[in-house]
């Protein structure tokens, strides 16, 4: 079966509020009853063009920042975003892997509590605000209030991010268990299969709340 592909259409305007189209929503329905299915004012059918019938590997192709909520809640499957993400990615994810290759807006990764979110480009303010657990990898740069809340899980930087009052400096490790995490990402194609870093800054927050999170900064 070939991933269902969500080809967004260039003359729309409109935001589009993607909380639907998840891997664990769509389970079972036709590619009739895809494309019917409402999406604020418009249906699927009018936002994107769409194709593939395998409903556990999603992909949205010609994507930008009109897409929010890409991932919303879900809890299994692969999406693959080619292209920018718009507001709350992978907003309270609860399992599963999901990997933009571009850019995301704010709150990525807010409420998170499992899965994989894995972001090759920048994203903005509020990334994993009052996450609970799961891992996020951020290859560009990262916004204000950075883990803002975080009460558990791991953000992956490739870039050190912005002094924060509640997040402490732990020094610079060797972190061999690294390789498990990485292993998982070999299999999936993103640009984190290549990663091989196990020297990393490690910090611990956000030390206003529980404290037991981690921002791990990989070094070269």
């Amino acid at each position: 079966m070939s991933a269902l592909t969500l080809t967004y259409q260039a003359n729309n305007a409109q935001s589009i509020d993607c909380r639907t189209l998840t891997p664990d929503l769509l389970q079972g329905k036709t590619l009739a009853d895809i494309q019917a299915l409402p999406l604020g004012t418009q249906s699927v059918a009018d936002a994107f063009d769409v194709s593939g019938t395998d409903t556990r590997n999603i992909v949205f192709k010609n994507a930008n920042d009109q897409l929010h909520y890409i991932g919303h809640q879900m809890k299994i499957g692969n999406i693959t975003v080619e292209g920018d993400a718009g507001d709350y990615l992978g907003a309270a994810m609860q399992g599963g892997v999901l990997i933009c290759k571009g850019n995301a807006g704010e709150r990525a990764a807010n409420l998170m509590r499992r899965g994989i979110l894995l972001i090759e480009g920048d994203v903005g303010e509020y990334c994993a605000s009052s996450m609970k657990a799961g891992t996020v990898g951020v290859l560009g740069q990262t916004g204000a209030r950075l883990g803002y809340g975080m009460k558990r899980g791991t953000l992956l930087l490739a870039n050190k991010p912005k002094e924060q009052a509640t997040w402490l400096d732990c020094g610079l490790h060797t972190l061999p268990f690294l390789n498990i995490l990485y292993q998982s990402f070999q299999q999936l194609d993103t640009k984190f299969a290549t990663i091989s870093q196990k020297r990393v800054q490690r910090l611990m927050g956000d030390v206003s709340g529980m404290g037991k999170a981690e921002m791990l900064v990989l070094q070269a």
